[in-house]
């Protein structure tokens, strides 16, 4: 089976465990070649690990039928089947479907328009409630969308107790300060302002936490300085001025993870820090809510209610080692299913489907 990966996009967070997802499939003996922009990460990552890759950029992507020269391209690398990512990319192939011959997928990590899913042979969407949504809100067939949730490169994050001692001292923490970290870029979808307002309230009672805003990029950062300096507690928070490559060390130093998001597609960074062995918090959304489960392998706090968060993490507070370790093991129990050789299965499921190879 030869599959074509396709993604139009300059720039990307989930590059690492899309090219760990292609390397398991790869094991499952998929031959794979990837076609992105010239230069973006996706290229960097795919030749680092050996991953065949093509660039191309289309003319426009709002105008598919101004890129022809994606037929060419196809027709060169001559794939059973292309599987685009985004948008533009699923609206690129869609509209050559007919003079190509080759059956699409397309993945969708967000709710998106119908119009860029036309003459799609199968969906496959990163979560439960995407699916829902798409099907309800945007026409889609729902017997034509199959639920496989984005993998995660858990093993990256592994080792926690190992490399803790290093990266709290790189971040200048003390002994017995509890660090309390979030993470993502720096919008208000991602409900930093929340965590920021219920860590406020936590230090009312509390004078050994500091909060990390792992991530970047944004246009939120000068607010969050803004809101920690109106509740006194800015010299306690650790603010990156630049996106981080590596939020590795940070996940590692800290003690409780927190995601405070008011929306999400499906949340990679969630299983990194529970693949980190991080306790973790997460609020009430769908997305969350398939990986988190209250009180089992974590906690869960109202969308949008600082006072629930600072509920949820004080209570996390007051556990003891054994009561938060009992949450961890469970969480890495749960994060076997999201690791790329899961997600790999699942999806050479759906390629066998659509080539009439399987059920």
């Amino acid at each position: 089976m030869k599959v074509l990966h396709y993604a139009d996009c300059a720039s990307l967070s989930w590059g690492v465990p899309y090219i760990a997802h292609m390397k398991a499939m790869a094991e499952l003996g998929v031959e794979q070649t990837l076609l992105c922009r010239a230069g973006d990460d996706l290229e960097r990552l795919a030749k680092e690990n050996g991953i065949p890759v093509w660039t191309w950029k289309p003319l426009t992507a709002a105008v598919p039928q101004l890129s022809p020269g994606f037929v060419s391209i196809v027709k060169e690398i001559a794939p059973d089947i292309i599987h685009t990512r985004l948008l533009s990319a699923a609206g690129i192939a869609g509209t050559w479907r007919s003079r190509l011959g080759i059956p699409i997928i397309a993945t969708f990590d967000k709710p998106g328009k119908a119009k860029y899913y036309k003459h799609i042979d199968r969906y496959i969407s990163c979560a439960g409630w995407l699916k829902d949504y798409m099907a309800e809100h945007e026409g889609l067939p729902a017997e034509k969308i199959e639920v496989v949730h984005n993998p995660a490169d858990t093993a990256r994050f592994s080792g926690r107790k190992a490399h803790r001692k290093e990266a709290r001292a790189q971040l200048n923490l003390q002994d017995g300060e509890i660090l309390i970290s979030g993470m993502g870029i720096y919008i208000p979808r991602k409900g930093f302002d929340v965590l920021l307002r219920a860590f406020g309230k936590l230090c009312q009672k509390h004078d050994n936490l500091r909060l990390a805003l792992i991530g970047g990029g944004g246009d939120q950062r000068e607010a969050y300085l803004k809101l920690a300096d109106e509740m006194h507690f800015r010299d306690r928070l650790l603010l990156p001025e630049h996106f981080l490559k590596d939020v590795r060390p940070w996940l590692w130093a800290s003690d409780i993870f927190v995601m405070p998001s008011r929306e999400e597609g499906f949340s990679i960074a969630l299983l990194e820090a529970l693949a980190a062995e991080l306790p973790t918090v997460a609020s009430d959304i769908a997305p969350c809510t398939e990986i988190i489960r209250d009180g089992e392998n974590g906690l869960i706090a109202k969308k949008d209610d600082a006072e629930d968060f600072a509920r949820a993490l004080e209570r996390m507070l007051v556990m003891n080692a054994e009561e938060r370790d009992q949450l961890v093991q469970h969480a890495q129990q749960t994060i076997r299913n999201f690791t790329p050789e899961a997600i790999a299965q699942k999806t050479l499921a759906v390629y066998q489907k659509v080539l009439g190879q399987g059920k």
